[in-house]
Formats: C-alpha cells, structure tokens, sequence
C-alpha cells in the first residue's frame, strides 16, 4: 500500500508539471501610450516647447552680452524646467523614463553652468553650453510619443524681456491734469 501511495504520489506531481508545461500562458502585453496618458503628456509637453521655442531669444541675450537677460532668462522662463522635466519623465513608458531622467540631468548641468558662465561674462563658455543644452533638449523631446507633441492651436505667448524706456516725444500728462487732492478723504464725522 505504501509503495502504491509513492507511485501514485509520483505519477500525480509528473501529470501536474505536464499540464502546467502545456498550458498556455498569458502573453505579457507590451505597455504602450493610452489616449489618457498622450492627453496627460500633452500638458507637459507644451509647456516645455513653450520653452524650447524661445530658446533662440536666450542665445540672442548670449550674442550681445547681455548678461543680465541671460541671467533673468534662465532664472525666470526656464526656472520651472526642473520640475516639467521630472513631471515628463515620470509620465514616459518605463523603457523610456531611464533616457529621458538622464537627458534631463543633463539639460540642467548644462543650464547651471550656462548660469556660471553668464556669472563670469564668459562668451565662449556660455555658448558652448547653450549649444550643449539645445542638443541635450532636442534629443528628449524626440523620445515624447509623435502624438503628444501636436501641439494645440492657441496664439504664442511670447514676451520679450526688454524694458523699453518712454518715447521723449511722447505727450505726458500736463501739471494742471494731475490730481493734486487725495482722492481717498477721511470721514471727518
């Protein structure tokens, strides 16, 4: 009886491992973009070309030495991109997200030594990393799904960075226009 519960024991675990074997199993599904996540990258991605789009404008400021407009560029209209960047990234396919975190850490280097150089009025160096920072920012848009990178059509908001002083010869406002009362009185009751 013992010898014919171990021949059955092992008969029973070889029909089991022959049905597992021959069973077929799930495909794994690759993972790809759904309509929702093209539409969730979308929001990022159009802030970011808002940026690139206006990157020709910071290499302007870096032609004419303008050192206090790089300065204010790379602190104001690119001073979200670390955040956009790691927001992108994260939302990419996991087959993407290792490229695109490493050329987002590159973008930043170069835009903190960009900083450092205008620091410096350092032309060359300057330039170079601008020339550096384009690339690096070329490379991970080309990783964004074609999909998301349809932009929407609205009017560009571009501002330009420039004071521009008041026209001499422009009219102002004669003495006698010019309101010589306070306009808020006290209640005197």
């Amino acid at each position: 009886m013992r010898r014919y519960r171990a021949v059955v024991g092992v008969l029973l675990a070889a029909i089991a491992t022959f049905l597992v074997s021959c069973g077929g199993s799930p495909t794994a599904i690759a993972p790809t973009y759904t309509p929702e996540k093209i539409a969730q990258l979308q929001n990022y991605v159009s802030r970011i070309e808002a940026s690139r789009d206006r990157l020709p404008e910071l290499a302007n400021y870096i032609e004419k030495d303008n050192w206090i407009n790089v300065d204010n560029f790379t602190h104001g209209p690119l001073g979200q991109l670390r955040a956009e960047l790691t927001r992108l990234s994260n939302q990419l396919l996991p087959a993407d997200q290792a490229k695109a975190k490493m050329l987002s850490e590159e973008i930043l280097t170069h835009l903190e030594k960009l900083d450092n150089a205008s620091q410096d009025r350092n032309y060359g160096n300057a330039m170079a990393q601008y020339q550096e920072f384009v690339g690096d920012f070329d490379a991970l848009l080309s990783i964004i799904p074609q999909a998301a990178r349809q932009k929407a059509v609205t009017e560009p908001t571009v501002y330009e960075m420039t004071t521009t002083l008041p026209d001499a010869a422009e009219e102002r406002a004669e003495a006698e226009d010019m309101v010589r009362v306070p306009v808020m009185l006290e209640d005197a009751s």
